[in-house]
């Protein structure tokens, strides 16, 4: 999450001699798409029906299972990493339609992707988006001891809000209606759309090779259950998304 979103409402963390024994983290691979990806949040491409189906399941810090809040595919072609997201969710709430305007703020509800190209603890990428198509991108460092980029870290870390992807796609497709608690929802799906270009490739790479593994989380926020933040890979921090060892595994293939 973002510095305006570190805080788990509603719920109060066990102590971590109390968390259960640390599952690894999960796997998945990221086959390369066989058509054409069209950004609208429909998921009815060839590529997205044989992707793997990734629960979001793991109760945010507590490393266990439970009902899905969604679930999550990948894929990629020769420009771009993609990202599917499926968001289960009864009452959907959702502010700011533009880049760098989704709130993040309860009663707002949020999907979150985290990325880490390099396997390395000291950068990765993270993105937001939101039911009314609203998205944000942040590059974040996790400095050095040492570094005098500490003194402006907060919880070890430095967000750079001002920063932005070149280049991004994303599109949602609703099946409810937002900020409306009269009815019953069933959710929303939203589709985006990563150019290599865009997230800042070692300079003699233009995009992975084959077995090439990042590091991905994917995170749902439902601001309108207790203990909101939904996992896809266990992570045991007790209150932010940010343990970035625990993030899965993702694998680029053919």
């Amino acid at each position: 999450m973002g510095l305006l979103s570190l805080t788990v409402l509603g719920q109060e963390e066990p102590a971590r001699d109390a968390l259960p024994e640390r599952l690894p983290p999960r796997t998945a691979t990221a086959r390369k798409a066989t058509d054409r990806i069209t950004i609208d949040g429909k998921l009815d491409e060839a590529s997205w029906k044989s992707a793997d189906r990734l629960p979001i399941d793991m109760r945010h810090a507590r490393g266990r299972t439970i009902e899905p809040a969604g679930y999550a595919r990948v894929t990629w072609d020769n420009a771009s990493f993609y990202v599917a997201l499926e968001v289960l969710d009864k009452d959907i709430r959702a502010q700011g339609d533009g880049h760098d305007d989704a709130a993040i703020s309860p009663p707002n509800d949020v999907a979150e992707v985290f990325i880490d190209i390099n396997n390395d603890p000291e950068h990765m990428f993270e993105f937001h988006l939101n039911a009314v198509n609203g998205f944000n991108d942040f590059f974040i460092i996790r400095p050095r001891q040492g570094s005098p980029l500490l003194a402006r870290a907060r919880f070890g870390l430095v967000f750079f809000k001002e920063w932005n992807l070149k280049r991004y796609a994303a599109a949602v497709q609703v099946q409810g209606t937002v900020n409306k608690s009269e009815d019953v929802d069933q959710g929303w799906t939203g589709e985006i759309q990563l150019p290599f270009a865009s997230l800042l490739m070692p300079l003699d790479q233009e995009r992975p090779g084959t077995n090439d593994v990042w590091r991905v989380q994917m995170v749902i926020q439902d601001a309108g259950t207790t203990g909101h933040y939904v996992n896809w890979s266990p992570d045991y921090e007790p209150w932010y998304h940010h343990g970035i060892d625990q993030w899965g595994r993702v694998k680029f293939a053919e």
